[in-house]
């Protein structure tokens, strides 16, 4: 049987930090910006934008380092909790893409988008939605590159940027990835990087076509053969798949003082179709669906039981629009709204809507 060629996503949110700033204050855009590790001139910089960045400025210099080389630029104290926030956003953006995701670090991720079956969405199609919900949803730049590799992926995502999407089409991964300079190879030690450059290599292209010989006397043996596959952007280890989730939740702040109910069952129904794409890749089913909406004196939840369990993204939706009726007026003091799904177990043969329980109750810690 023919095997299958992989479709790898590399998302670069490379600076996070900035991108999180500038979605919550997007004056910021265009600018040169900072965020720092800390406070006053001696803190350090843990994230500069690439107006900062072409003026020299690099993170892990000190504030009164960065604001020498560039002075125009923007200083943000940075925000633990709302960067974790924004991670979690965007990693069930993730979740509901692939059950395949590694996310080396917040700015970057490698998804494997290679469909699973025929019925399957297509890699470009899920690449796009995947940039479309990282803007419409969180307000994040991200650069992006499809390829069959890890690495063609992420010399894709580099080219791509700012804020495009480029597909490395099959049967040139090798031409271009070889084109592309050693730095490339990302954890390469820099003591053999030097070595390669000393001893007159300067693309990928020329160790992945060295002789191995050759390539051992400067690398060592035990190197030169992963080497030159790494260059070849062969030989990689799958993507390992993500642990299903325990429960899946979707929430919303409600910001606009003059929302109304027609505009609070939009979120609602949002927020249901989002929970229930999350459960996708790992073929879920919920048992229990709650909503709860909160206003500044406390909070409401509604919970509804179905003994069948439920992944149909229409199904879902229509059964959390229905728990959450009751509980959206008076409209105009709703500050949060969250949809969660839990009792989360493999897909079985689906079956139609079953009744179970249902419950209102009112304070934030009731379940």
């Amino acid at each position: 049987m023919k095997e299958r060629r992989r479709s790898i996503l590399h998302v670069d949110l490379d600076p996070f930090f900035v991108s999180v700033e500038r979605s919550l204050d997007p004056g910021l855009r265009g600018r040169p910006v900072l965020v720092g590790g800390g406070t006053g001139p001696d803190a350090i910089v843990a994230a500069a934008s690439a107006e900062a960045r072409a003026q020299g400025v690099r993170p892990g210099q000190t504030v009164r380092q960065a604001q020498g080389l560039c002075p125009d630029a923007v200083l943000r104290p940075g925000d633990l909790e709302t960067y974790g926030r924004f991670t979690d956003d965007v990693a069930s953006i993730f979740q509901a893409a692939s059950r395949r995701v590694e996310r080396p670090s917040a700015d970057e991720a490698y998804l494997d988008l290679t469909p699973e079956s025929a019925s399957s969405p297509g890699a470009v199609a899920g690449a796009e939605s995947i940039k479309d919900q990282l803007q419409r949803r969180l307000g994040l730049d991200a650069s992006l590159g499809l390829a069959s590799s890890r690495l063609a992926a992420r010399v894709a995502s580099t080219w791509a940027k700012p804020r495009g999407l480029l597909l490395v089409l099959p049967g040139y991964e090798a031409s271009f990835v070889g084109r592309q300079p050693l730095s490339f190879l990302g954890d390469l030690p820099p003591h053999l990087l030097t070595a390669l450059e000393e001893a007159g290599f300067s693309t990928l292209g020329q160790v992945g076509e060295a002789d191995e010989v050759k390539l051992a006397a400067v690398v060592g043996p035990g190197v030169a053969a992963r080497l030159r596959a790494a260059a070849r952007a062969e030989g990689e280890e799958p993507i390992p798949v993500t642990a299903p989730p325990a429960w899946v939740q979707e929430e919303a702040t409600i910001r606009d003082r003059r929302s109304d109910a027609a505009a609070l069952r939009e979120v609602v129904d949002a927020l249901a179709r989002r929970a229930a794409r999350r459960l996708r890749p790992f073929g879920l089913v919920a048992e229990h669906l709650s909503v709860e909406v909160r206003r500044p004196e406390a909070g409401a939840r509604r919970t509804d039981g179905v003994a069948a369990g439920l992944s149909d993204e229409d199904a879902i939706a229509e059964v959390v629009r229905g728990l959450a009726e009751p509980l959206i007026e008076p409209a105009a003091r709703v500050r949060a709204v969250a949809v969660r799904l839990s009792r989360l177990r493999p897909q079985a043969a689906q079956t139609p809507l079953l009744p179970g329980f249902s419950h209102a109750s009112g304070g934030r810690g009731s379940r």
